[in-house]
């Protein structure tokens, strides 16, 4: 939104979203919908109000996990060699009887780092700058929290918005791989999942321009898991049933996280 305020001359002077996470159980398998707020702090005239309100809308990282943007083509690597499409997947899936653990309630709070935008010596702005996200959960025993810093920074100072998110995506794929598939003694010593990911050939500025328009900007994604042992002691069909399970996974592939989206003037 940084961007789209300095590119459409929109006075934004300061920004803040914060999302509330609830678990719902019957939420098309999913397991947790989010509440958004996003609260803008400037001398805003009512057009530039709205076409903020869509660029946070239509968000790049956003889209990935409000529309359904990423186009995700899955691979799977045994440890004994053998590599196999897992997409398109089949209708005939095992039923797996394990559980995976439900999605707490949380919070996460985003504050921008407004000094932390880059500009070239006209006065440009080359990057956007960073942000402050607290990310607040229950756990089993107590309450807990942590604080990233991310954003579009001078490359290796901070991860981006989508490394970041994407980091979430394969952290809950192999979660709930580890708690699916039938490991054998070992358990799931050496799964792994990477991620490969297409980037919009106009760079930042078509992405940009994307969420202020209010299009979904869709990207291909190669998800690579790799899992011990041989297709016969891991079947495929057991590893695209487990996928189907998993939280984020559904985010991705379905959209639709979202249960509301509300932009303030601060």
């Amino acid at each position: 939104m940084v961007g789209v305020a300095y590119r459409g001359n929109i006075a934004l002077n300061d920004i803040t979203a914060e999302f509330k996470v609830e678990p719902i159980p019957d939420k098309s398998g999913m397991g947790f919908g989010v509440r958004e707020v996003v609260t803008l702090i400037g001398d805003l005239t009512e057009s530039e109000r709205v076409r903020l309100e869509r660029a946070s809308n239509f968000c790049p990282v956003g889209q990935a996990m409000s529309k359904g943007s990423m186009q995700i083509k899955d691979e799977v690597r045994w440890s004994s060699g053998e590599t196999k499409s897992a997409s398109p997947v089949p209708d005939d899936l095992p039923n797996l009887d394990a559980s995976i653990p439900t999605i707490p309630f949380g919070t996460v709070s985003g504050m921008y780092l407004i000094e932390t935008k880059e500009h070239d010596e006209a006065g440009g702005m080359i990057h956007e700058g960073e942000s402050k996200v607290t990310i607040r959960f229950e756990n089993l025993t107590r309450k807990s929290s942590s604080i990233v810093l991310g954003g579009h920074s001078t490359a290796g100072l901070v991860p981006g918005p989508f490394p970041l998110a994407h980091s979430g995506w394969a952290s809950s794929t192999v979660a709930t791989l580890s708690r699916l598939l039938p490991f054998g003694g070992n358990g799931a010593d050496g799964l792994k999942v990477e991620l490969f990911m297409a980037g919009i050939p106009g760079g930042s500025a078509e992405a940009q321009a994307n969420a202020s328009e209010g299009v979904v900007g869709y990207r291909d994604v190669k998800r690579r898991i790799t899992v011990p042992g041989t297709p016969s002691d891991i079947p495929l069909k057991a590893v695209q049933a487990a996928l189907l399970r998993d939280p984020m996974s559904i985010t991705y592939q379905n959209g639709g996280v979202l249960l509301s989206h509300d932009v303030v003037i601060g």
